[in-house]
């Protein structure tokens, strides 16, 4: 069983969370560790937001899409980074660019959301997997919450070109079953940075009573 962040380490954490690396060229290959996790747990797998190392950065705050692929504390991979402007390199892709983008829209939609809905966290994090993978619609993480609450309200949002422009994403060199999963970064404007970290410490507050998975699912 992993070791539970204490609250007084993940303020630390928080207020570094989103300290993304530094902006690099699309297709870039750069190195990741899984170094903790937010300490929520719905359907028996942890929740967003994790943190990891990216290159050089550490302390970055990461949140999955990728349901059907594992990743373990500490394990290191290397990803492509990317940003929304080149989906067409991202894991998962609807039935054409728009389908494509509308979908990572949405799941960029539904990150803004964690950090004034940090209780919600579960809920949130289902309803970014169940965009891009349908099987999670019958699992108890999915149908025993709000997850299908918060997946409408992505779908009925209205998106302007470039809206997500600050999200970077990184997916896996290695796109085999055994591969690590894929994960998205939002690089805030400087207002939105406190509005982030405030949230993280409420999340921190509300899952210390939560009980920890025997491994990342997510």
């Amino acid at each position: 069983m992993f070791k539970r962040l204490g609250f007084i380490g993940l303020a630390a954490v928080a207020a570094l969370a989103l300290m993304a690396p530094s902006a690099l060229a699309d297709g870039t290959e750069v190195t990741m560790t899984l170094t903790g996790v937010s300490g929520g747990e719905q359907g028996g797998v942890y929740t967003s937001p994790y943190f990891a190392t990216i290159g050089s950065t550490t302390n970055v705050g990461i949140v999955c899409d990728d349901y059907n692929h594992e990743v373990y504390m500490g394990e290191t991979w290397t990803a492509y980074e990317y940003n929304f402007s080149d989906l067409g390199s991202a894991r998962f892709q609807g039935a054409n660019s728009g389908a494509t983008q509308q979908m990572y829209d949405e799941a960029a939609w539904l990150i803004t959301q964690l950090a004034a809905n940090p209780s919600d966290s579960g809920d949130i994090s289902f309803a970014i997997w169940a965009i891009f993978s349908p099987n999670v619609l019958t699992t108890p993480g999915y149908t025993d919450g709000n997850a299908a609450w918060w997946l409408n309200q992505a779908q009925n949002q209205k998106f302007y070109a470039n809206e997500f422009s600050s999200f970077l994403i990184f997916t896996p060199t290695n796109s085999g079953a055994d591969s690590a999963q894929e994960y998205l970064v939002m690089t805030p404007e400087p207002g939105s940075v406190l509005l982030f970290c405030s949230g993280i410490l409420a999340l921190a507050f509300y899952s210390r009573r939560i009980k920890f998975a025997h491994q990342i699912h997510s």
